[in-house]
């Protein structure tokens, strides 16, 4: 009966010990400050306090750069999608990449930007960016209607 009574203590010990959580890990509720997507020239930012997106297209018209801005809605719904599969992007674990040689694919980055911090998926001449995952199919589909879009 005495050697039980250690061995029960220890037991519950172990038990009832937690590993405590890393500082590091950032959860998708609390990483959902700004999105933005960068397609080659194309730069789309989503605050996720406001129901407006924003396009920041840079083109070069006559040898000067020209910045032209557009801005688009979204429903609650919409923007929940959009940073979700954003998030589901960032912390994939498997998926396939066609790249084009000689750096002639799309660049595309997608970074969600919370307190100070920054997730990035960032993919370098890809040949088609919305279909790398089906993240990426769920954000080009929810977003083509809305702006012009490179597939």
């Amino acid at each position: 009966m005495k050697s039980k009574i250690p061995l029960l203590l220890l037991i519950l010990t172990l038990i009832t010990c937690k590993n405590k959580s890393s500082d590091n890990i950032i959860d998708e509720k609390f990483c959902n400050e700004q999105l933005e997507i960068i397609i080659d020239e194309s730069r789309i930012t989503i605050d996720n306090e406001s129901n407006t997106g924003r396009v920041e297209t840079e083109k070069i018209i006559n040898k000067k750069p020209i910045i032209e801005n557009k801005s688009f809605k979204l429903t609650e719904i919409e923007k929940r999608k959009i940073f979700s599969n954003a998030y589901k992007l960032i912390t994939l674990q498997e998926y396939t990449i066609h790249t084009k040689t000689c750096n002639a694919g799309q660049n595309f980055i997608l970074r969600l930007i919370c307190n100070n911090k920054a997730l990035e998926f960032n993919q370098h001449s890809v040949a088609s960016w919305s279909k790398i995952s089906n993240e990426t199919k769920e954000i080009y589909s929810t977003l083509k209607d809305k702006i012009n879009l490179k597939e």
